[in-house]
């Protein structure tokens, strides 16, 4: 009966979000006619964040333009690759929970994929957020705004599009992807560009370290347009990109800014009515879920932080150790790296492939690149495994 409800809010959630992000995928492109031609006239600063963000370069007309595009350009480019990675296990999923089979979704683990991961981490953020912000309510506080409203149309639009993509940038990429690249160049480890952009997991605690940092910047970042009350959902909401960025890569970090900054502008751009109390409404349903994930990854997280050590003096098979060049899977010692991405880690499926965990890319297991010269085989197993 559990699993009825809990898969069963899932998959409402997950639909009405999909519905709502690609809705607002569309009115981005959409107000690009209404956005480009204002970039011809006016300036901005192309910011960096050193606890404060600081301008570094002004850019105007042709430039200020050019930069948009980018940011257009990366924000489509990240909806196409969480589609890419992520869009064959959510089918696989609704397929599990419609047809009942609660089994196989445990087995398959299918909070494991990118898309239910962005989702489930959305609405334990969301449930997080108001009750904080309810909170504040109910002691008569309410948390300054920087007054986005006041201005025009294209630069609110303009400024929600900035920040979804340049902040990401500016702090996911800066503060743990620099770092984190450095780390892998000085260890002599392959795959730079994986661990610039994220995407590289967390096989150590010093990921940790890097989105704890980020989250902070990112906090700060935000308290000259805010107040101090802001820190705190900031903070957090820091701590749930920085997460996606780690496990799935900049662009699925990108897609939930995306969604948390433009969940009010079907309303700005197409003066829908009644459309606060239908997005009200959504936002106590995926409260409601957000119950179930805030405490599903408040325990990951502190099963990850209780045992995690205890399990790699272990030597568990299940835990990645990165100054280790040898993975187990499906009985099989390996030195697996896929061929499309170049990640370290696979499951075994049920047709008898390695499927990447990071692009879904499936591999024969007994090729080259798979089996690697670390590679030994149970002799008491045939392929596939029974």
């Amino acid at each position: 009966m559990i699993d009825l409800v809990v898969h069963g809010l899932t998959v409402v959630a997950v639909s009405t979000f999909l519905v709502l992000l690609l809705l607002n995928t569309a009115l981005t492109i959409w107000s690009i006619e209404l956005v480009l031609p204002e970039t011809l006239v006016h300036s901005d600063y192309i910011f960096v964040v050193l606890l404060v963000p600081i301008g570094i370069i002004e850019v105007s007309g042709y430039s200020l333009t050019a930069f948009y595009l980018f940011l257009i350009v990366t924000l489509l480019l990240s909806l196409v690759a969480l589609f890419y990675t992520g869009i064959k296990d959510l089918f696989s999923y609704f397929k599990e929970v419609l047809g009942g089979k609660f089994d196989k979704v445990k087995e398959n683990d299918r909070l494991g994929s990118p898309f239910l991961r962005l989702v489930s981490i959305f609405t334990a953020l969301l449930f997080i957020t108001y009750i904080y912000l309810i909170a504040l309510q109910m002691v008569g506080i309410t948390p300054a705004s920087p007054g986005l409203e006041e201005l025009p149309l294209w630069q609110r639009i303009y400024s929600l599009t900035r920040a979804v993509v340049w902040e990401e940038i500016v702090v996911r990429v800066a503060f743990i992807g620099v770092p984190m690249a450095l780390y892998a160049l000085v260890k002599g480890k392959k795959g730079l560009r994986r661990y610039l952009l994220g995407g590289f997991g967390f096989d150590n605690r010093l990921p940790v370290i890097f989105v704890l940092i980020s989250s902070l910047m990112f906090a700060m970042a935000h308290l000259p347009g805010w107040d101090i009350y802001k820190m705190l959902p900031t903070f957090v909401a820091g701590l749930a990109f920085g997460y996606l960025f780690v496990k799935d890569g900049l662009h699925s970090a990108i897609m939930l800014h995306f969604f948390w900054n433009f969940m009010s502008v079907p309303d700005m751009l197409m003066d829908i009515g009644n459309y606060d109390l239908y997005i009200m409404f959504l936002i106590l349903f995926w409260m409601v879920v957000g119950i179930y994930y805030t405490y599903y990854y408040v325990k990951k997280v502190s099963t990850w932080m209780n045992e995690g050590p205890k399990l790699e003096e272990k030597g568990s098979p299940e835990v990645y150790d990165d100054e280790r060049a040898v993975r187990r899977t499906a009985g099989v010692t390996i030195g697996y790296v896929c061929p499309n991405c170049a990640f370290t880690k696979a499951l075994y499926t049920n047709e008898g492939s390695l499927k990447c965990k990071r692009c879904g890319h499936e591999s024969d297991p007994k090729s080259d690149y798979a089996q690697g010269h670390t590679a030994t085989v149970s002799p008491d197993r045939n392929w596939p495994p029974s």
